[in-house]
């Protein structure tokens, strides 16, 4: 019996020895590990960044970055914040609790100006990239995208027929061809002409209508003469095509004279009659809209009157074209109709419209929106409405 319990206790005391060392293996509960195990807190810097003029601006301007540094996670992280661009920050001690730490929800701002150089007016657009580091840890990639404003997509021609009156109650038709010079369809919309001759606007097509890129929807509305416009010896009015969710288009006007009452001031060129038929020799580079607009013809008109052109888009030099009722739609300026016009450093579109009294969205279209130093660009010369 003795022996037994020797034999026990022998056994006992060499298990708690052998555990001891680990021959039995880990004790340990998986509970207690998970408690052990010390859990490392996420530290997250956010960055977001937004830019002044949203537009891009003329040359040698300025654009403003401002950048936003916060800590999104739930540990301090020791300053200063910085951004690799150059950007000017704020300094981590100056914000929050005022040490030198960026503290969970805490940020800070930083600034970046840049002026405009040509080649950024040559691309139209401006990109700036930038990611912030704190405490040797970085931030995500902000982009922030500067372009140049796009024309608007809405444009409108007024014409008048017939361009004279001679006695009260004399009906005028007014023909309005709204233009979606734009790169997207515009509609289903309700597409509206806003003219002062009238007392409501006219709907311009049903109240569904589209209009694709490049396309036209066409209206007309009668104006009867009155004894004020015989008194005053003409009537002139400039109108809008508006519809929801589309910026107005620019205004267009039409001009209806008083027979008798045409003057010299109707045109820039003394041996032009005004509401005559001319016979237009075409020249290189010109285009039958633009011979129309540079007599003041109506373009439409002045298709019309060209029936023997297979493809009036495309008019070769040489060709004589004959250009109706000169003077009705605008001023008649007479050849050259056209120009060219190398860029040099500083033009611009607005600058280069402004010295050719060009038509500022023609003179985009008609050279592809492609303006670089040293081009040679196509001027539809005295287009400007």
């Amino acid at each position: 019996m003795k022996t037994s319990i020797r034999l026990s206790l022998l056994s006992a005391l060499l298990t708690a020895a052998l555990a001891s060392c680990g021959l039995f293996g880990d004790t340990t509960t998986p509970e207690e590990v998970v408690k052990a195990t010390p859990v490392i807190a996420p530290t997250t810097i956010e960055l977001t960044a937004t830019a002044n003029p949203k537009t891009l601006p003329a040359l040698n301007q300025t654009i403003t970055y401002t950048y936003t540094v916060k800590n999104t996670g739930s540990v301090a992280v020791p300053g200063p914040a910085s951004i690799p661009s150059g950007a000017a920050c704020v300094e981590v001690n100056t914000i929050g609790n005022a040490d030198a730490n960026l503290d969970p929800g805490e940020s800070v701002t930083c600034t970046l100006t840049y002026t405009v150089v040509q080649s950024d007016l040559d691309a139209g657009t401006v990109t700036n990239t930038a990611t912030a580091s704190v405490g040797g840890v970085n931030s995500n990639t902000a982009i922030t995208i500067v372009s140049k404003a796009l024309p608007a997509a809405l444009n409108l021609t007024k014409t008048a027929n017939p361009a004279t009156f001679n006695q009260v109650g004399q009906a005028i038709t007014y023909n309005y061809v709204v233009m979606n010079s734009g790169i997207m369809a515009l509609g289903p919309a309700q597409f509206v002409i806003k003219d002062p001759a009238f007392p409501a606007p006219i709907n311009c097509g049903n109240a569904a209508a589209v209009i694709e890129p490049m396309e036209a929807l066409n209206c007309t509305a009668e104006y009867k003469i009155t004894d004020a416009d015989m008194s005053a010896g003409s009537v002139a009015t400039s109108a809008v095509a508006s519809a929801d969710g589309v910026a107005d288009s620019p205004a267009s006007s039409a001009t209806v004279t008083k027979e008798g009452a045409a003057t010299a001031a109707a045109t820039a060129n003394p041996n032009l009659t005004a509401g005559s038929t001319v016979q237009h020799k075409v020249v290189k580079g010109e285009w039958l809209w633009q011979i129309a607009r540079c007599y003041g013809a109506d373009p439409a008109k002045t298709l019309l009157a060209n029936p023997q052109l297979s493809d009036p888009a495309q008019i070769s030099p040489d060709t004589i074209v004959s250009v109706p009722n000169i003077g009705g739609a605008g001023k008649i300026y007479g050849p050259p109709c056209t120009k060219t016009h190398t860029v040099q450093s500083g033009d611009t579109w607005d600058s280069i419209a402004r010295a050719y009294n060009a038509d500022l969205l023609v003179l985009q279209k008609v050279n592809h929106d492609t303006l670089i130093i040293g081009q040679t660009l196509t001027i539809p010369f005295n287009s400007a409405k």
